[in-house]
């Protein structure tokens, strides 16, 4: 576990250094898209080949009024998600190796208990006003759509052994918080402390 735990920071801490030099090369890396060396090779941890700009990606589109511009696009691969091709660079892939071999926790969907599994993190979702979802910034947080909770796994996959960390709940009154540490589909920290007065 420890070696796990070692493992762990160390990515965390190649990811960190994509994440404060993103603001600064992404603009550089836009302007240069069109060149092949760059996007490909030079600078190609600073795009995210899963999503581009986010120009497409559905609620963040709406949330952006569809502008397919430098700033819609700077804020998907630059504040939102930094350097992420990086991160696709420790990404874990599901397979029918996977099983788990410990967990502690109970988390829940939509008011029911579910079971743990290789996507299952607990994590607070959001949608609009109007009820659509919005991923993880919205006017309303979503009970239907968030995992809510707390959970410790730990899995093995293509014979490797992996852990997680998860919780996302009602700290004090209207303060939610978010942790996730440890391995989803990748290796991945997050911390997030948030006021929250709307549920849907």
């Amino acid at each position: 576990m420890i070696f796990l735990v070692l493992k762990w920071i160390s990515i965390m801490l190649i990811n960190l250094l994509g994440f404060l030099t993103a603001p600064i090369i992404f603009p550089i890396a836009y302007a240069l898209r069109d060149i092949k060396f760059v996007r490909n090779k030079l600078l190609w941890i600073y795009y995210d080949d899963e999503d581009g700009f986010g120009w497409d990606v559905h609620w963040w589109a709406k949330n952006n009024n569809y502008k397919r511009n430098f700033w819609t696009a700077y804020k998907w691969c630059a504040i939102r998600n930094p350097a992420w091709n990086l991160h696709t660079l420790f990404t874990v892939r599901y397979n029918s190796s996977f099983i788990i071999t410990e967990e502690k926790g109970i988390i829940q969907k939509n008011h029911k208990v579910i079971k743990a599994n290789y996507r299952n993190s607990c994590v607070l979702k959001y949608v609009s006003k109007n009820g659509d979802y919005m991923d993880n910034k919205g006017e309303y947080l979503s009970l239907v759509h968030s995992i809510i909770g707390k959970s410790f796994i730990i899995f093995y996959l293509n014979n490797k052994k992996y852990f997680r960390y998860s919780f996302a709940n009602r700290l004090i009154s209207n303060i939610w918080v978010e942790i996730q540490i440890g391995w989803s589909t990748r290796a991945t920290f997050r911390l997030k402390i948030k006021k929250i007065n709307n549920i849907f």
